[in-house]
């Protein structure tokens, strides 16, 4: 049907299908806008589900080295643990008993137990060192810095331990200070002095749990 004006001749028939062309285009516009938020919705989706399980394995990993510098360090050495670092001795080098100085026999002993504890940790320090080129990669370099800075605290022990060895004379008072608060730690304020080990892993921690566990409450909210 067809309906005349003075103005105008309109095709009903020919405007209603136009109108439904445009309705049909309209509707495949909204179905692709539709489609693309919801891929959209689902990518943010993922990724902050993959950051939220690398975040958990790093506050996983951190907490355990955390705990296994504690250990390391600790201040009661049980004699069987220096029975075992003197047996140890003996089979590496039959001759360490040639130094006569008693003491340094002694501190001999005391740092292979330490070499022992740090053995019986490495895996903590392994997995911490293998988290990293991750949390470089989805959460930048301050955390990959903070990771790295607690891994150096696992050298550090090894470091202050062989100077341990030469030191049983003290000639150098700060620096015996400094050895004795790496290797025998006392817990947080024993001693309500400072400690370099101890403020470095703190600090770490800190900057890790700033950094992943927002991951993790996001995620639980």
């Amino acid at each position: 049907m067809t309906f005349t004006t003075w103005f105008a001749h309109i095709d009903w028939p020919a405007t209603g299908a136009m109108l439904q062309g445009l309705g049909t285009v309209g509707g495949a516009v909204a179905v692709y806008a539709a489609a693309r938020f919801g891929f959209a919705m689902w990518r943010r989706q993922k990724l902050a589900e993959r950051n939220r399980d690398q975040a958990e394995i790093i506050l996983h990993a951190a907490y355990n080295a955390r705990r296994a510098l504690n250990n390391v360090r600790a201040a009661f050495m049980p004699n069987q643990e220096l029975v075992a670092a003197e047996q140890m001795l003996a089979t590496q080098n039959d001759d360490w008993r040639k130094f006569h100085v008693k003491e340094k026999q002694a501190r001999m002993i005391t740092t292979q137990a330490y070499y022992t504890r740090l053995s019986h940790h490495r895996d903590e320090h392994a997995k911490l060192f293998e988290c990293i080129p991750l949390a470089k990669a989805l959460f930048g370099d301050r955390l990959e810095q903070a990771m790295e800075n607690l891994i150096r605290q696992f050298i550090k022990i090894r470091v202050y331990a062989d100077s341990y060895v030469n030191d049983y004379n003290g000639r150098d008072h700060i620096f015996s200070n400094r050895i004795t608060k790496a290797l025998f730690y006392m817990g947080e304020d024993a001693t309500g002095e400072p400690d370099e080990i101890t403020d470095n892993i703190k600090q770490s921690i800190k900057i890790i749990e700033e950094i992943c566990l927002p991951h993790l409450r996001m995620q639980a909210i």
